[in-house]
């Protein structure tokens, strides 16, 4: 096959790395996105109140490099000068520091920064929300919501599981039973995200994230202290499972009332502006044991992403990895993807 085209649909951290290095060995990758953004959990965005801005990550807060491969490509990464280490560890409640000595890390200058650095030599079309996958003369047909419609030779899907089977669903594409019955139990928890832009400086101690008691909040970050919001006072809010299941449908006035509340001992100061994000997939709470899943239904597809391996942005990262390896395996070019 020469110059096998793929399209990858979503564009969190697992389908950038697996464009990145199947575009690198030639390869045509379109990446389609639902999102206005790019980079799924890899999520930024500003607020602004007169004369103050506040820069927030309102994803993932920050990420770990404990595999070889991960910690090669984070190495890469830091050089570039697009990921920095915020911290090793942070303080709880009570006063001790959660996973001491280990290193985590954010983009620089947000998350969405490392999203954007990976796809700007991809071929990334957002707000493209697919509707219809469909096998018809050795090409796969994807057709979207907006109307338009693309062509390749293999697709790899990398939405939280739910929405990757209810695409199949509706594309009328069936999967084995057990293969099926397995990936549905893959269950996600939610969380309920709130922006607060302050006039004043937080009581977020150094250096600037706080895991909290759970419910209803789980954790607060000073966006300040991280280094990625110097021009206003950004706090980061999230809350718990049990309160975001709770709270998924609330009227969004009510969650915002009861998140503030919840925060007030370490806001310390009046409150600006405001944004709530609802992540109905923010994390799963069981995963498939593999990296990703490869078949014939009925045209060759991958399903990667967070719900596979560990369910963080290193799993997602690893999926996608695995993801391209295979594949161009498959295809004879590459012996060591990695290499490249």
């Amino acid at each position: 096959m020469t110059n096998p085209s793929v399209i990858i649909v979503g564009g969190g951290i697992c389908g950038l790395m697996a464009a990145t290095v199947l575009q690198r060995q030639g390869l045509k990758v379109t990446v389609l996105d639902k999102g206005r953004g790019i980079g799924g959990r890899l999520a930024s965005r500003r607020l602004r109140h007169d004369n103050a801005v506040g820069c927030f990550d309102f994803g993932t807060q920050y990420f770990k490099a404990q595999h070889p491969s991960f910690q090669a490509w984070v190495e890469e990464w830091i050089a570039a000068g697009i990921v920095t280490v915020w911290s090793e560890g942070m303080p709880t409640v009570e006063g001790s520091i959660r996973g001491q000595g280990v290193k985590l890390y954010r983009g620089e200058p947000s998350n969405r920064s490392l999203a954007q650095y990976l796809a700007k030599n991809l071929t990334v079309l957002t707000q493209e929300r697919v509707a219809h996958l469909g096998w018809q003369n050795s090409h796969w047909q994807i057709n979207c919501k907006s109307g338009k419609s693309y062509q390749a030779d293999q697709v790899i899907l990398t939405p939280p599981l739910p929405q990757t089977l209810t695409l199949l669903d509706e594309s009328a594409i069936a999967l084995p039973g057990a293969l099926h019955q397995t990936l549905q139990r893959i269950s996600y928890a939610p969380c309920i995200t709130l922006l607060a832009l302050l006039e004043k400086p937080s009581q977020i101690p150094a250096p600037g994230g706080l895991w909290l008691a759970g419910e209803p909040l789980a954790w607060m970050a000073c966006n300040t202290q991280k280094g990625i919001s110097p021009d206003g006072y950004g706090v980061t809010i999230q809350a718990g499972q049990g309160f975001s299941q709770a709270h998924l449908e609330t009227a969004e006035e009510e969650v915002m009332a009861l998140m503030l509340a919840a925060a007030e001992p370490w806001l310390g100061s009046t409150v600006l502006a405001t944004h709530l994000h609802r992540w109905r997939y923010s994390h799963p709470l069981n995963f498939y044991d593999h990296a990703f899943v490869y078949g014939e239904f009925p045209g060759p597809i991958y399903f990667g992403g967070d719900g596979f391996l560990s369910g963080k942005i290193e799993g997602a990262a690893l999926s996608g990895l695995a993801i391209a390896e295979d594949l161009l395996a498959k295809l004879n070019f590459l012996d060591d993807p990695m290499s490249c």
